[in-house]
């Protein structure tokens, strides 16, 4: 098999052809030759709610999908379920950031199965449940899209009524003042509005599916931030940079069930959410914008 090598990962050609393991539907958005789509998820002692909801409904998924796990808190219930249910699950390096996190997971899969060109990373937080056949036709709608990146419609109760600010606009230095208006500093897209897949700024790592090949361009996830706008980062260094937007799908819909952490001034949450956006301002301004601009000058 011809390979190549590219961002630290060997992509080559793949005939996936056991395609009696999808869905009717999914046959019908893609030809056979679908690849495989990596779904990680972190707990940080999400123990209970990831067994409850049989991990986000994806439980008893076969390929092309496959369940990745880490556990950031290790719980020895959620290692036992997964290896019932044959799901990769992993406790090593507990304690990591929300995006070190993912990055792990990227990486473990990379030195243990490799990625082929047309695999799928998906990044998928333990509070999200969807069905297995959104996120495929999430997949194949990108591909037939070419999107390197996108997103779907959250929302925060399981009968889709309240939507999830899931989707927003990038922060800038005018935010703050914003904020005194709005009391946050990124503005929201009005989902109503959008019927139709469009581009957007960014959205929540709450879900965010992307080409492997790009995760891989990207490096993943910055590692200056802990925790807050490390999907917001991303995404602006993959339009900003790669010129590849967010492509947001309003018809494919899934549950959020978010719990808001405090962010009270002696909190560390907002100790975590301030510096993250100190630091988001001056990666976008003082990094991004110049490479972009020489780039531009080449």
């Amino acid at each position: 098999m011809a390979q190549q090598k590219q961002a630290g990962l060997i992509f080559g050609k793949k005939n996936c052809a056991a395609s009696h393991h999808l869905p009717r539907s999914f046959i019908y958005y893609v030809d056979s030759n679908f690849c495989m789509i990596h779904v990680a998820i972190i707990s940080h002692g999400h123990e209970d709610l990831l067994i409850s909801s049989q991990l986000g409904g994806l439980q008893n998924v076969q390929a092309p999908l496959r369940l990745w796990i880490k556990d950031n808190k290790p719980s020895a219930r959620l290692k036992t379920y997964c290896q019932q249910h044959g799901v990769a699950y992993t406790d090593s390096k507990p304690g990591l950031g929300f995006g070190e996190n993912n990055n792990f997971l990227f990486e473990q899969i990379r030195q243990t199965e490799g990625y082929q060109s047309g695999d799928s990373f998906v990044v998928m937080n333990p509070d999200i449940t969807i069905e297995a056949e959104t996120l495929l036709t999430l997949i194949a709608q990108m591909r037939e899209d070419h999107a390197a990146l996108a997103s779907i419609n959250l929302y925060r109760d399981t009968e889709h009524s309240t939507p999830d600010l899931n989707i927003r606009r990038f922060p800038d230095i005018y935010s703050v003042l914003r904020m005194m208006a709005s009391r946050s500093l990124t503005q929201t897209y009005d989902k109503s509005q959008i019927k139709v897949a469009c581009e957007i700024d960014w959205a929540s790592g709450a879900l965010l599916a992307f080409d492997a090949a790009h995760y891989a361009r990207l490096q993943g996830f910055d590692r200056h931030y802990f925790m807050y706008f490390e999907d917001v980062d991303l995404c602006y260094r993959s339009k900003k940079l790669f010129g590849a937007g967010v492509r947001y799908y309003p018809q494919l819909k899934a549950t959020h069930l978010a719990a808001r952490q405090s962010r009270n001034l002696v909190s560390p949450h907002a100790s975590w959410f301030i510096k993250s956006f100190l630091t988001f301002l001056s990666r976008r301004y003082f990094i991004y914008d110049r490479q972009a601009t020489l780039s531009c000058g080449h």
